[in-house]
């Protein structure tokens, strides 16, 4: 039988315990870490961590960052959100100006504050997309801020993935909805 680790033990003890980096402050309360993160126990919040998560535990605000030949398929990880069984808001935005030009710093700040309501930033990992500029910075933004940020490789897509995830160890999942749905709630664990 299990001890029930109490809410008020601190996320230091946890990580020491279970080996793992929580990218939180080592004297915040776990029950702190678990209202911020969006799980209702540290058991949830370990199984997500190991990316074993197979539905979430709570709903998710979701930032897709993505190359714009790829709406197509965006489209249809959007029809996620109509799943009943998958608890997920998307907040995304295509980019219609250049990164040079003079609305780009407009963009940014429009875009960051998408970037800032999500939880999870999600990378749709197309033929093109580690060539983006403006996916590279949406990704490197969501880690600025703390925010979890996994990828989805679309469907048939045989595309570099944009190497900011490879750089933090983001969990880059399948075109599948049981990893899908693995690799979010991993990046709502492991939020950087």
């Amino acid at each position: 039988m299990f001890r029930r680790i109490r809410d008020d033990t601190k996320v230091e003890t946890i990580e020491r315990r279970y080996g793992i980096d929580l990218h939180a402050r080592g004297d915040m309360l776990l029950g702190n870490l678990l209202e911020e993160r969006g799980f209702d126990s540290l058991s949830q919040l370990l199984v997500a961590y190991n990316g074993k998560s197979t539905k979430p535990a709570r709903k998710r605000r979701l930032f897709l960052s993505f190359h714009a030949e790829d709406k197509p398929q965006v489209a249809g990880f959007r029809l996620m959100a109509q799943n009943p069984n998958i608890a997920m808001d998307f907040y995304d935005g295509s980019l219609r100006a250049p990164v040079n030009s003079e609305e780009a710093s407009y963009i940014r700040k429009v875009i960051r504050e998408k970037i800032l309501r999500a939880s999870v930033t999600v990378c749709l990992i197309g033929n093109g997309t580690a060539w983006r500029d403006w996916v590279d910075w949406e990704l490197r933004t969501a880690i600025e801020v703390g925010k979890g940020v996994c990828g989805v490789r679309l469907k048939d897509s045989r595309g570099r993935m944009p190497p900011v995830l490879a750089e933090i160890g983001a969990r880059v999942a399948k075109w599948d909805l049981q990893a899908m749905v693995a690799a979010i709630e991993c990046a709502a664990a492991r939020r950087s």
